[in-house]
């Protein structure tokens, strides 16, 4: 099963969006595809999602969206009702690790909802100077407290942790729980030999013993771009794996086997 475990769908027009990503799906080979919103007005509300997903069952894993600071543990309990299957973390008002946020990640444990936090450097927006925005409250070194806290919690950094990538590496060696993607701009401006050299733990007789924590085993695909350029970060994923020689079972983990364990969907096939 390919899963591709990070894309956004546009506020305008999302049905028609959504036509246009089964039939790229199907031409590429992509079974399954986590959805999910950055907030409106520019990406589907929750409950569009949620629609979305129940008319796409077959395609859609659907996340709802969460200002953290702006939200509390109803909010999670809105999400689980809509049906959705796990919670999208971007625009912190604060540090993902600040206090006031760890009852959501709590709730969202004891729910069983997987997180998907934004990471790193985030995109400019025409209306940026009107939120309070900033990069460096994503940073992945903020989801170590998390992960320590609750362990059953299924965690996934976006992005590598864009720029802060030796972060995001440490934090999946260490923690059975945390798991990246590698979409955005990292794999044009990184060459595949820079992974190679920050997955190091895997070619190492002591430190590629530690439990499930293979590096391959915590890598995951995913676009997070438009319809019309999934192919290319497609093939940028084969890229590296071709480079790191990359076994056909670490392969078929990064490319689906581990997110359909995340999603639960390893247990209802």
């Amino acid at each position: 099963m390919v899963i591709d475990a990070h894309h956004h769908i546009p506020a305008q027009d999302p049905e028609g969006y959504v036509a246009r990503l089964r039939a790229e799906c199907i031409r590429l080979g992509i079974d399954r595809v986590v959805v999910c919103s950055a907030g409106p007005p520019d990406w589907a509300s929750n409950e569009k999602i949620a629609e979305l997903q129940a008319a796409n069952a077959d395609l859609l894993i659907g996340l709802g969206y969460l200002q953290l600071g702006a939200v509390t543990v109803k909010d999670v309990d809105r999400v689980h009702e809509l049906g959705l299957k796990g919670l999208k973390f971007i625009w912190p008002l604060r540090d993902y690790d600040d206090d006031e946020f760890l009852p959501i990640y709590d709730h969202a444990a004891a729910l069983g909802l997987p997180a998907l936090f934004h990471l790193g450097i985030v995109a400019r927006e025409p209306n940026q100077r009107f939120r309070d925005v900033s990069m460096a409250r994503m940073r992945p070194v903020f989801l170590d407290r998390i992960a320590r806290r609750l362990p059953e919690l299924q965690i996934i950094g976006a992005h590598f942790g864009n720029p802060w990538y030796e972060e995001a590496a440490e934090l999946a060696r260490m923690h059975p729980n945390v798991f990246f993607d590698l979409t955005g701009s990292s794999m044009k401006k990184k060459p595949p030999q820079y992974f190679a050299e920050l997955l190091w733990w895997g070619r190492d007789e002591q430190y590629g013993r530690m439990g499930d924590n293979h590096p391959y085993q915590k890598v995951l695909f995913g676009t997070d771009v438009g319809v019309e350029m999934m192919e290319d970060v497609l093939n940028d994923y084969r890229r590296l794996m071709d480079h790191l020689q990359m076994s056909d079972e670490f392969r078929a983990l990064v490319m689906g086997g581990t997110a359909a364990r995340i999603f639960g969907l390893d247990r209802s096939a």
